[in-house]
């Protein structure tokens, strides 16, 4: 048997089903980077992992607090490194609903990397870069409008089958 063969037949294997094949593990909701995601699922998943950063930043503030009506550096830290996980499932999403849209990762690409920024932006302490970081702000608003606006492939795409 050659190479080729073997992994000729390892694709047929591994080929999802014909048909949308529904997550029911969070990993397969929230870290996989193949297959389609359509509007309504990315949505609630966004919002779930939205609920779910505010809610673990707050703790850091209230954890640690403030000291003379300044945010500590341990809940910068914090909120910085948990920022920065979030980054993770956002991007597979992202990767997802741009698989739905028929397109590439590039936009997830510059999302991650816009939002991972801003929030080492906000460990540095950089005020200066006020005006960068609205900058940045803009271009992630726009991406998600993008995302949660432009409907997907209708039928079968080159990413798998419709998720709807």
């Amino acid at each position: 048997m050659t190479i080729k063969t073997f992994l000729k037949e390892v694709e047929v294997v591994s080929e999802p089903a014909k048909g949308y094949v529904e997550e029911n593990t969070i990993s397969e909701m929230f870290f996989k980077s193949h297959g389609r995601l359509n509007r309504l699922r990315f949505l609630k998943r966004r919002a779930v992992l939205a609920f779910l950063l505010t809610m673990l930043i707050s703790l850091g503030y209230r954890v640690m607090g403030y000291e003379f009506g300044q945010v500590t550096i341990y809940a910068t830290v914090y909120n910085t490194i948990v920022s920065l996980i979030f980054v993770i499932p956002t991007y597979f999403l992202n990767v997802r609903r741009l698989q739905d849209m028929n397109k590439g990762k590039t936009i997830a690409v510059v999302y991650a990397i816009l939002t991972s920024i801003m929030a080492f932006m906000d460990f540095t302490g950089m005020n200066y870069l006020l005006y960068v970081a609205l900058v940045f702000v803009t271009i992630v608003f726009m991406i998600n409008g993008y995302l949660l606006v432009s409907p997907g492939t209708n039928g079968k795409n080159r990413y798998g089958a419709s998720p709807i």
